[in-house]
């Protein structure tokens, strides 16, 4: 008799619990969403990289420049002090250029995942959502909003380089 009562006291619990928690479960609308397929079909990170890549290429013909320049200034026999002016010259035109480069692609970083988190805002809106995950970290169910999102990203008005600042 003891025995019955303990089991029936756990699956009274167990039920209780599930009609407690079911509702919560049932409202949780969750969305899945696979940003290694949205960056790799999100045109604007494409042009983006780009304009990154032309600006590290530009860095590094400054660098070379200025390796070339000071190797002379040094094959010229020009005096200690002389040399040392152009280095820290020549060292602060690099580290100007740098640091306007790193400030470009942190603000287009920011621009681009602020699009991105938009377009999944949206979707996950438009599709009656509670939550989105990375699908990577799902293993089962979801709601896969990938394809609309990318459509988001695909049609959205921002042109590369908008709000990021300009470099010479």
């Amino acid at each position: 008799m003891l025995k019955t009562s303990k089991t029936l006291v756990v699956l009274t619990g167990v039920f209780f619990a599930q009609t407690l928690a079911a509702p919560v479960f049932a409202q949780a609308a969750i969305g899945v969403v696979d940003k290694v397929k949205l960056y790799s079909a999100y045109p604007r990170l494409k042009s983006a990289a780009e304009d990154i890549k032309k600006d590290e290429e530009r860095i590094h013909s400054l660098i070379e420049r200025s390796n070339k320049e000071f190797d002379t200034a040094k094959k010229a026999k020009k005096p200690e002090q002389e040399l040392n002016g152009l280095h820290k010259r020549l060292q602060g035109q690099i580290d100007e250029e740098f640091k306007k480069f790193q400030d470009k692609a942190l603000n287009m970083e920011k621009q681009l995942e602020s699009e991105l988190d938009n377009a999944i805002k949206a979707e996950a809106k438009t599709k009656s959502l509670t939550a989105v995950l990375d699908k990577s970290a799902v293993l089962l169910g979801g709601t896969d909003i990938t394809d609309g999102v990318a459509q988001r990203l695909a049609s959205s008005p921002t042109v590369t380089g908008g709000n990021a600042p300009a470099t010479k």
